[in-house]
């Protein structure tokens, strides 16, 4: 075998594994886009230009108003939708942890004065390995500053959602090092701070949630976010808190 045949077949051995593996991220960017559309784009956006964003339109924005604040739970839901009667601003950022809320804090929602914040946070630091514990913990310096800064806020604060690690196809399950025994102490942490702050605490978990304790697997596409059935869920009971 002459050494420029060897030369070709090498040649197209790599040409071919480069196609095959364009064509597997090609597939794969198709099934996770009819799973998410258009909220895929959101999902990988870029998180400071988000808090930067929301840093300009805090310019504009309306002083006194509703603030929904959380990850991304809160920046897929369309709180404008859920509630037309009044006016508020969705501050979640997909992917943001407390401590990233922490840092925003100010300037994404303080510098507007809002008569009301709706908080939910915390399952994606359970993916980056803080304990329940410390994550209560930063939840409770957010509570603190926002009660301190605005001590006429009413501050909601939402009890973190159960997840389902068992949901299928298993590729698009997001649930990773998130559990629900974690999500459970959290909660169970974040009824007596909410007392103690006065702040006003939501269960929302226990509706979400399926005879085993997981996140019911028709109100998800991956396991950890609610598809539209679960948002209309989530309204109804934050209905119940928030009127005009």
């Amino acid at each position: 075998m002459s050494k420029d045949f060897k030369r070709e077949k090498i040649r197209l051995a790599v040409f071919f594994t480069s196609i095959s593996l364009v064509l597997l991220v090609l597939a794969l960017f198709l099934a996770y886009y009819s799973a998410y559309g258009d909220i895929l784009f959101v999902i990988t956006g870029n998180k400071n230009a988000k808090k930067e964003r929301y840093d300009e339109m805090n310019k504009s924005a309306q002083q006194g108003q509703t603030v929904f604040f959380g990850d991304s739970l809160t920046e897929f839901y369309d709180t404008d939708a859920a509630f037309p009667s009044f006016t508020s601003y969705n501050r979640g950022i997909s992917g943001d942890t407390t401590q990233g809320m922490l840092d925003r804090l100010d300037n994404n929602v303080l510098s507007i004065n809002p008569s009301r914040i709706v908080f939910l946070g915390g399952a994606n630091d359970l993916n980056h390995g803080l304990t329940p514990d410390e994550i209560v913990a930063n939840i409770r310096e957010i509570l603190t500053r926002i009660k301190t800064a605005l001590p006429d806020c009413e501050v909601y604060v939402e009890s973190l959602y159960p997840v389902n690690p068992y949901t299928h196809p298993i590729y698009l399950n997001s649930v990773a090092d998130r559990k629900n025994v974690d999500i459970l102490a959290i909660n169970e942490s974040l009824i007596p701070l909410c007392e103690e702050l006065g702040c006003t605490y939501i269960n929302v978990h226990d509706l979400l949630t399926d005879g085993n304790g997981d996140l019911r697997e028709d109100l998800t596409m991956d396991g950890l976010h609610v598809n539209a059935e679960g948002y209309a869920i989530v309204t109804e009971i934050l209905s119940r808190y928030l009127t005009e």
